[in-house]
């Protein structure tokens, strides 16, 4: 906690009085902080973490991405965008961590519970507004532009044997049948030619806060993609936890359309999404039961994760 402190001091000029772990994501770890000027909410990315690197390598350009959208769009209020270093810089670094700072937003995050109504539709109208933008932005998206790419980089080259104490090993065939799904449908996505706009590619539970507004938050997956990336998430039968997203689809879909009228989404489009999305959760989680240094518990966790992703993956194909 005493590098957090002199983090925050050196990089922010905050006093820190007291350091709350909070609930975090894969990426990194959570905390809340209270300090004479107020409370806050750090993430913090260890660099030896198996995939965090990959990820910071693009983090300032999605977070002042997210900036520009929170000061120059109607997202005001409705999404979170990181507090600049005292220097100007996004986030703080030091050897081993990378630090981001984000005003405390007092509220809930529904997780796995089903959204409202309300929620539904003002989440359709945060996607909707997000995908009016792209091309009328200055940033170069080189860098965050959909590719199509399939992860799978573990998978393929590290085969679970029988030594493997997760399902991957059982399902590997179902597996491998998944990502020859998705690279058939690779094929006519990339044929089709669709216009790419600005994406979250990451809208879930987790990833949302109520207070006063619901807010999306954790922008470190922004992609310059087809409004699919985005879309996947409210069609068919797409669960996160217990509560199924594809049930949201007809309440979500009318208060999108008002914002791109005569909207064509494209079902091989939605399900390459889909499946990418699961198999990419599978290689990251396997990733880290390969490499990570991690606790009984935590490897206990990433187990669980396996077998969770591998039967909504078995669903789907």
């Amino acid at each position: 906690m005493n590098d957090i402190k002199d983090c925050l001091q050196f990089e922010y000029d905050i006093t820190v009085s007291k350091v709350t772990p909070a609930v975090g994501g894969w990426s990194a770890a959570a905390y809340k902080i209270d300090s004479e000027h107020g409370e806050y909410f750090l993430k913090v990315y260890d660099k030896k973490r198996s995939g965090v690197p990959a990820l910071l390598e693009k983090l300032d350009l999605c977070m002042s991405v997210a900036s520009w959208l929170e000061s120059n769009t109607s997202l005001q209020g409705k999404i979170n965008a990181p507090i600049l270093t005292k220097t100007g810089t996004i986030k703080a670094e030091t050897k081993n961590h990378s630090y981001l700072l984000f005003s405390f937003i007092d509220g809930i995050t529904p997780r796995t519970t089903p959204l409202t109504v309300t929620q539904q539709e003002e989440l359709a109208g945060i996607v909707g507004e997000l995908h009016r933008h792209g091309t009328d932005m200055p940033f170069d998206f080189a860098r965050i532009q959909e590719t199509f790419e399939i992860p799978c980089k573990e998978l393929i080259n590290t085969p679970p044997d029988a030594n493997n104490k997760t399902c991957v090993y059982r399902q590997y065939e179902m597996v491998l049948h998944a990502i020859e799904t998705a690279q058939e449908l690779v094929e006519y996505t990339r044929n089709e030619q669709l216009p790419f706009v600005l994406c979250h590619s990451d809208i879930h539970g987790w990833n949302l806060m109520q207070s006063e507004k619901l807010i999306l938050i954790d922008w470190e997956s922004i992609k310059f993609a087809p409004a699919e990336a985005d879309l996947y998430t409210f069609w068919g039968d797409w669960y996160w936890g217990d509560s199924k997203w594809g049930s949201y689809w007809d309440t979500f879909l009318p208060v999108y359309e008002k914002y791109h009228p005569g909207y064509i989404y494209r079902d091989e489009v939605l399900r390459f999404y889909q499946i990418r999305r699961h198999i990419e959760d599978i290689n990251d989680f396997y990733r880290q039961y390969l490499y990570d240094d991690m606790s009984d518990e935590e490897t206990a966790e990433v187990i669980t994760c396996l077998e969770r992703e591998c039967a909504f993956l078995s669903e789907l194909i």
